[in-house]
């Protein structure tokens, strides 16, 4: 700094000698000397002037290098009237913006992660050179495996052959997949919907976005759709076929023969009836997948109970069945009424119709909490292991009802009592040894929750 402010003296000094020299003053060394003195003077105002900006642009600069690096340093309050005020006042302006946008940005990007925490899709982000940059949590519980937030390569997390494969296609193609495939899971496999979306931003610059969508339980619904289509068109097609083929024989003479007409007529009879009751189970189901509406209300469950039992009572003496009601007439609970006669008459009817000539059907009850428990037990013929984890689908029928046709039925009446019980907020449980007999037990809320 001194040796600058003395280079400027010395330049100034020049300046001023030849300014003398010029003009010719008189008092050639007294000019010689106002003119150095004037330099020395111009000289330190110059220095002061140097130094008061170079503080100025110092904390400008300073300030600015902050803002570069993301520090939050004070604003610089300078005078209305000095000439770096107007800089000073965009920078801070300039300051309190960034610090807007970071705080923006903050929020934008805590959003976005607890989206992706919290998203049941599976995402992975994958960049040119095949490294993972990102990955939820549900793409971590797909794969079965712990993925590194360090950028790694994705084959050490996708083990599967047909998704790596759908990536690489991806990658080298350049152009987005789609595929479902199966992934093994912790209980059982799961179906996914699985796409590689390829985004380029430049032509250079791409990634592959892979997206995991679990569609198990769609494709579950689908199947059953198209099961009960199919369940029911057979189940229709038997009464009718049989309505049809006796009718027919009828019209081509055995109507003449009084006892073909008799015996016939009585056939059809049975088969429309079975149809019928086919029907309604089937808009039964129909209305109770609509979703309507509970009408739960404290109701005398126990005087219900045994209203059911004694509307039965007829048909259980018809197969020889005695019927034995354990339940407190009194017994109180919230329910629907409809819903509730209908689960009665289904499980009673079943526990009359499959049990075995002199055999009985026991109703009991107990509390448990704020819960109740109904238990209907008979000596049936049972149900053998293989079928019990399935007699509640629907047109599913034990091998021993199908095979001898002991008993005709829609196979609906117990994926009704299935779906009713659900609707209730209650359980069901079945448990049966095949020659002995079975137990039904239904387990319902006391009280509203």
């Amino acid at each position: 700094m001194i040796r600058q402010l003395s280079l400027v003296w010395l330049g100034l000094g020049g300046v001023n000698t030849f300014l003398v020299a010029v003009v010719r003053a008189p008092h050639m060394a007294m000019a010689l000397v106002v003119a150095w003195s004037v330099a020395l003077l111009e000289t330190v105002v110059a220095g002061y002037l140097y130094r008061w900006i170079e503080r100025r642009v110092g904390i400008l600069t300073k300030k600015v290098e902050g803002i570069r690096h993301g520090e939050t340093p004070a604003h610089v309050l300078l005078s209305p009237h000095d000439p770096f005020y107007q800089l000073a006042l965009q920078i801070n302006y300039l300051q309190t913006h960034q610090r807007k946008v970071r705080r923006q940005i903050a929020g934008q990007n805590q959003e976005f992660a607890t989206l992706l925490d919290y998203l049941p899709i599976g995402v992975m982000v994958i960049d040119r050179y095949r490294k993972v940059e990102l990955a939820n949590p549900a793409m971590e519980q797909f794969l079965q495996h712990r993925i590194s937030p360090r950028r790694h390569p994705f084959t050490q997390d996708v083990r599967q052959f047909e998704l790596a494969s759908l990536i690489n296609s991806a990658l080298s193609d350049k152009q987005t997949q789609h595929r479902t495939l199966k992934l093994p899971g912790a209980a059982n496999e799961r179906t996914l919907d699985a796409r590689a979306i390829y985004t380029a931003t430049s032509q250079d610059y791409f990634q592959v976005l892979v997206l995991l969508y679990d569609v198990t339980e769609v494709y579950a619904v689908e199947q059953m759709q198209m099961d009960f289509v199919s369940n029911a068109s057979h189940e229709l097609k038997t009464p009718v076929t049989a309505i049809s083929g006796f009718a027919k024989t009828l019209l081509a003479g055995a109507k003449d023969d009084p006892e073909k007409l008799v015996e016939f007529l009585k056939i059809i009879d049975q088969q429309s009836e079975r149809l019928v009751e086919l029907i309604n189970d089937v808009l039964t189901i129909s209305h109770i997948e609509s979703g309507n509406a509970v009408e739960a209300a404290e109701a005398p469950v126990g005087q219900m109970i045994a209203s059911q039992v004694a509307l039965l009572t007829p048909l259980a003496g018809v197969n020889a069945v005695t019927l034995d009601n354990q339940v407190p007439t009194d017994l109180m609970a919230v329910t629907d009424q409809r819903k509730f006669d209908q689960i009665l008459k289904n499980v009673l009817s079943n526990a009359i119709k499959y049990n075995r000539p002199q055999g009985s059907v026991t109703l009991s009850s107990r509390i448990i909490g704020h819960s109740w428990a109904l238990t209907i037990a008979d000596t049936g013929i049972g149900i053998n292991p293989q079928d019990q984890l399935r007699v509640f689908e629907r047109f599913y029928r034990a091998d021993v009802s199908h095979s001898n046709q002991l008993v005709s039925g829609s196979g609906l009446g117990l994926a009704i009592v299935r779906e009713l019980v659900q609707s209730l907020n209650g359980k069901i449980d079945l448990q049966s040894t095949p020659d002995v007999g079975t137990k039904v037990t239904m387990t319902f809320p006391l009280s509203e929750e």
